[in-house]
């Protein structure tokens, strides 16, 4: 009897383990999506701020009598707001800049682990500090209803601080995204088409 019973109890590991890892790569796809919609959907600030931009090298080269402060402000809060939506997204198709030189030559297996240190190490506890502290610095912004320190520039300071902080939590959710991807990959043995873990080149390179 016991043969029998260890067979069903290996069969019921196998289920459970595969509708966790079937779980996993479903949560990280998931995460990654609505990074990508969110992503895709402010794409269109770059046009705003390329006519902007143009408005306000046009007007500086005219030398026209109007005051410009509020043009520049509107170009490096747009700049925020594109690289806060965007920021999360990028890492889960391995889009960032990434500093090769000492695991260049390290097998895809030891790049996934130091990926996986790097996240528990450092990019959580990190994440967890900046989330931390984000979310009182833009409430004493908007309490203080802080505005430009130039006469004629942008009111509702807190807003752009508020859409950095939004930033930050759509990175703290690409990095859980890459992590559950690394967890399917090192401990199911999966290859990393399977995982949907990209380390090295990104999607955009491809």
């Amino acid at each position: 009897m016991t043969l029998p019973w260890l067979v069903v109890g290996l069969m019921m590991l196998a289920l459970v383990l595969s509708i966790v890892f079937s779980g996993l790569i479903a949560t990280a796809d998931g995460i990654k999506w609505v990074l990508e919609k969110i992503a895709f959907t402010s794409g269109w600030l770059l046009i705003v701020l390329m006519f902007i931009t143009c408005m306000d090298i046009v007007f500086r080269r005219l030398q026209l009598p109007i005051a410009l402060t509020q043009f520049q402000e509107a170009e490096w809060h747009l700049h925020t707001a594109i690289f806060s939506f965007w920021m999360g997204y990028n890492y889960t198709i391995n889009a960032h800049p990434r500093v090769d030189s000492y695991t260049e030559t390290l097998s895809y297996r030891a790049k996934a682990w130091v990926e996986l240190w790097g996240i528990l190490l450092f990019a959580l506890p990190f994440m967890y500090v900046m989330v931390q502290h984000g979310w009182p610095f833009v409430v004493a912004s908007y309490l203080q209803n802080e505005a430009s320190e130039n006469v004629t520039g942008l009111p509702y300071r807190w807003a752009i601080k508020g859409v950095f902080f939004i930033g930050l939590w759509l990175v703290l959710l690409a990095i859980v995204s890459v992590l559950l991807r690394l967890i399917a990959f090192l401990f199911y043995r999966r290859t990393s088409d399977e995982v949907g873990l990209q380390i090295g080149h990104s999607e955009l390179e491809a």
